[in-house]
């Protein structure tokens, strides 16, 4: 089995090149093109363009190839992969329309293919042209279809007995089947390539194996399993660049890790990760002086502020880049290292050295990019140009030089127009209307981010394929556009003018993108144009950068009030109040700042509220009001429960599309009130969960309950696969996290992942054509410290198109949360009663005839979905 490694890490990730499809010049030094040329002059051919798509000079590939299929004519089969290797060097420089089009005329050629009849170097040349078309189709989104043409290349290369091709053909489908959910699947595919490489008598082939395997399960966000096998590669011993590569994957993976632990609060963890990134890249600079490693370990010291030892590295970074040779890494390698100068130069003082100072002068960073703009001009590579144009943009934008930072900004657009990278272009269009917006040209500014967003939308079928180059951070490269975009619509403050529709649908958008994010996939957005429920209200509070904007869409009409109030006071408010309600002594603290918000979100709104005689607040929540819940708003006498008002949270009224429950539920109900020990992680006994299945059982059909031993992730698929289940109630510890990987509940001797439990709950959906009414998850929390947790339920809930989840959001206290639980039931299933009412009526029980007053036994309850 042959592997090659792949070439090209940059920043954080490693530039997306599928090997399926990839063709090297070793595979043409040993022969193993598999087609039998005519004449030495296109062979020739074929070899320059393969020896130029390998050291990324896309353009010149194509026109060594392009000559090459004239010479063709004679055979159908050579042509045909000709062909197949055109359209690869057309797609990575973003010209999908031509890379179909050689496609089309590739199978033109060889079409029809019957593969009992063709020779085994023929079923090769067809193989070679389905993983090529299974890579444009993943590029344009259409998941599906590539996936059917990588299963179709595996079957033709099994045939024809090429088992390297085959292992190539099933990491990619593995790469499909996690980004549609099928994670079993895509585990499965990648143990059976693991076990190829295993087979390997060659330590060399075993770790270039394991590189690219490693390399698939980081972009598919299996980041612990990349790093075993990583590990793996390393104490092979192999030749001394192949090892450097192995050590700056791992940093790569490694630093993404301290990203992944610093994002959900883990911050001890996140510093380890961090400080092995650095050994991990130093071992890459010690083993063969690495150029990328350097720059790496240059930018990790640059984003952790350790600004004199990035400094002391830097001439040794600038003389390794500048050795590069042009290509599109090359390229790119320029770009980050003037990012990550620009970041430097922002963060220094009057204090600073001025060696420091000089280094870092303007022209000094313009230098590098213009340097990256003249390589992509000489390779024709028109998508590396705009970046460059576009970060050279950014640097003026920086100095604000409007005027310049804009004409270069539109240089980069005009650039893109013949060419499809919408993952670019989104970045330019939002420069440019913030550039717009600061030379006071709302409208220009406003089209700016329209355009931006436009793009996002465009590209959000597939996030997941794009070039790693240019892939990004939700946080910094996504969320600001739309939360921009929405401050420059609300700047005006004439109600009358307010342009809310727009801005409720760029909440919207954001709130989708966002959970697709989180998710990995793309939702099913249904249009709802206006609730058809004369007694609720849909409230959008959204935190800008000086104020919290509350949007209200009441019976008839549409409200703005806004509230003065610095972005980093209403986070540490809203901070401290998340970690104040989880502790039972911090009443005193919780009633302070949850009538502060009450403030913030409610009263400027109560007297339009009790006039349209509102029952219901639905509440799309923003950043860290979603870890807030509602019911514990207090107006200094009273909470939001007791004032009359259910409510209930709706990430994004699109998917959850408000629908009455049937009263009469079918429940699968389960549970652990055993203690265990799993993944070194110890959870309690729950002792009262026969006696909260055994209550609600009098109120609804549970005829199926699966309990302590029985409660595993193999009896619960089987349930749901044979039963007609409309809602699900399990009272089991689980954590909730905006980490998928972190996210799970606990069955018997097992931790049921986010994955696994979205696909069961899928299930008992019959795969989403009939979606279960409820779901309840009794005794699970929320991470601590983590500011936007309540994805992981947003995201079940969003995922299984369930109607409604209900959860606690910190550790319950065993006996009133099953009092809560089997009075919610008993109210549920009384005619015309909404599940948000159930809710309400069921903590106002806890206060009033259980006695518990403190916010953290009663308002321990969250609502996602639809609340009739």
């Amino acid at each position: 089995m042959r592997w090659c490694l792949l070439i090209g890490l940059i920043s954080l990730a490693i530039t997306l090149v599928t090997p399926a499809v990839m063709p090297t010049a070793m595979d043409v030094a040993l022969g193993r093109t598999n087609v039998s040329l005519a004449a030495a002059s296109p062979q020739e051919l074929l070899k320059k363009g393969l020896a130029y798509y390998e050291i990324e000079h896309y353009a010149q590939a194509i026109q060594q190839w392009q000559q090459a299929n004239l010479s063709f004519k004679t055979d159908p089969w050579g042509q045909a992969l000709i062909l197949s290797y055109l359209s690869l060097a057309q797609q990575q420089l973003g010209l999908l329309d031509e890379a179909s089009q050689s496609l089309q005329d590739s199978l033109s050629l060889i079409d029809p293919v019957d593969l009992r009849t063709i020779s085994a170097s023929q079923a090769v040349i067809y193989a070679k042209v389905l993983n090529t078309q299974g890579k444009l189709r993943w590029l344009q989104g259409d998941a599906d279809v590539a996936l059917a043409h990588w299963r179709s290349a595996a079957q033709t290369y099994r045939q024809a007995g090429d088992e390297a091709g085959v292992a190539i053909a099933q990491i990619n489908q593995a790469r499909v089947l996690q980004y549609l959910g099928l994670n079993h699947q895509a585990k499965t595919l990648l143990e059976t390539v693991y076990q190829g490489i295993q087979q390997q008598p060659n330590n060399d082939l075993k770790a270039a194996g394991l590189y690219n395997l490693s390399s698939v399960l980081r972009q598919i966000g299996d980041l612990d399993t990349a790093l075993s096998l990583l590990q793996e590669g390393i104490s092979l011993n192999t030749q001394p660049s192949q090892t450097s590569n192995l050590f700056l994957e791992l940093g790569n993976t490694e630093w993404l890790l301290a990203h992944r632990d610093g994002t959900i609060g883990r911050q001890a963890e996140a510093e380890q990760h961090s400080q092995s990134a650095q050994a991990a890249y130093q071992q890459a600079i010690n083993t063969n002086d690495s150029p990328l490693a350097q720059l790496n370990l240059f930018r990790l010291w640059v984003e952790r502020n350790q600004i004199a030892q990035a400094m002391q590295l830097l001439p040794q970074v600038q003389r390794a880049i500048g050795q590069l040779p042009a290509s599109r890494s090359a390229i790119h390698a320029h770009i980050h290292l003037a990012e990550s100068l620009m970041k430097v130069q922002s963060s220094l003082t009057e204090s600073s050295s001025s060696v420091i100072h000089t280094t870092l002068q303007p022209k000094e960073i313009a230098k590098l990019l213009s340097k990256a703009i003249q390589q992509a001009r000489i390779l024709k590579d028109q998508r590396a140009e705009a970046y460059a144009l576009g970060q050279l943009g950014t640097l003026y934008e920086h100095m604000q030089q409007w005027a310049d930072a804009q004409h270069l900004t539109q240089q980069a657009l005009l650039t893109l127009e013949t060419v499809d990278a919408p993952e670019i272009r989104y970045r330019w269009e939002w420069q440019l209307g913030r550039l717009r917006q600061q030379q006071t040209d709302r409208q220009g500014a406003i089209q700016g981010y329209k355009s931006a967003i436009r793009s996002l939308q465009q590209v959000r079928n597939n996030l997941l394929s794009v070039n790693t180059n240019v892939q990004f951070s939700f946080r910094d490269h996504v969320e600001p556009v739309y939360r921009e975009y929405i401050e420059l619509l609300l700047s005006d403050h004439d109600e009358q003018t307010q342009p809310l529709e727009e801005a409720i649908q760029t909440v919207d958008q954001l709130q989708l993108a966002e959970l697709e994010n989180y998710l990995g996939c793309t939702l099913d957005a249904r249009t709802v144009d206006q609730v058809q429920d004369d007694q609720t209200a849909i409230l959008y509070p959204i935190i800008l950068s000086d104020r919290i904007a509350m949007i209200a869409q009441l019976p008839g009409k549409t409200l703005y009030r806004e509230t003065l109030i610095a972005k980093e006071t209403a986070d540490t408010t809203l901070l401290a109040l998340q970690a104040n309600l989880a502790n039972p002594s911090k009443t005193p603290e919780v009633l302070t700042d949850a009538q502060t918000v009450y403030d913030w979100l409610i009263r400027p709104l109560a007297t339009d509220l009790n006039q349209a005689s509102i029952q219901t607040l639905v509440f799309v929540l923003d950043g860290p009001l979603r870890n807030i819940p509602m019911a514990v708003l207090y107006d200094g006498e009273q909470y939001l429960i007791e004032k009359g008002y259910a409510v209930a949270i709706a990430p994004r009224l699109q998917i959850f599309t408000p629908e009455t429950a049937n009263p009469s539920l079918r429940v699968l109900m389960g549970g652990m009130e055993l203690s265990q020990e799993i993944k070194q992680t110890q959870f309690p006994a729950i002792a009262k969960v026969r006696e909260e299945l055994d209550g609600i059982s009098q109120y609804v059909d549970s005829s199926n309950v699966l309990l302590n031993e029985s409660f595993t992730h193999q009896n619960l698929q089987q349930q749901l696969e044979t039963g007609n289940f409309s809602a699900i109630h399990w009272k089991t510890h689980g954590v909730f996290s905006s980490d998928p990987d972190e996210t799970y509940v606990v069955a018997y001797e097992e931790q049921i992942s986010a994955q696994d439990l979205n696909n069961l709950i899928w299930l008992g959906s019959r795969g989403g054509v009939h979606p279960l009414e409820l779901v309840v998850l009794s005794a699970c929390e929320t991470a601590q410290g983590d500011k936007r947790a309540v994805l992981g339920l947003a995201g079940l809930a969003a995922r299984t198109g369930t109607r409604s989840v209900l959860s606690t959001l910190w550790i319950a206290q065993d006996t009133p949360n099953t009092q809560f639980m089997i009075r919610f039931y008993e109210l549920l299933t009384q005619p015309g009663m909404s599940i948000a009412n159930a809710v309400r009526q069921a903590q106002l029980s806890l206060i009033h005839d259980y006695g518990y007053t403190t916010p953290y036994i009663w308002a321990n309850y969250l609502l996602i979905g639809s609340w009739l």
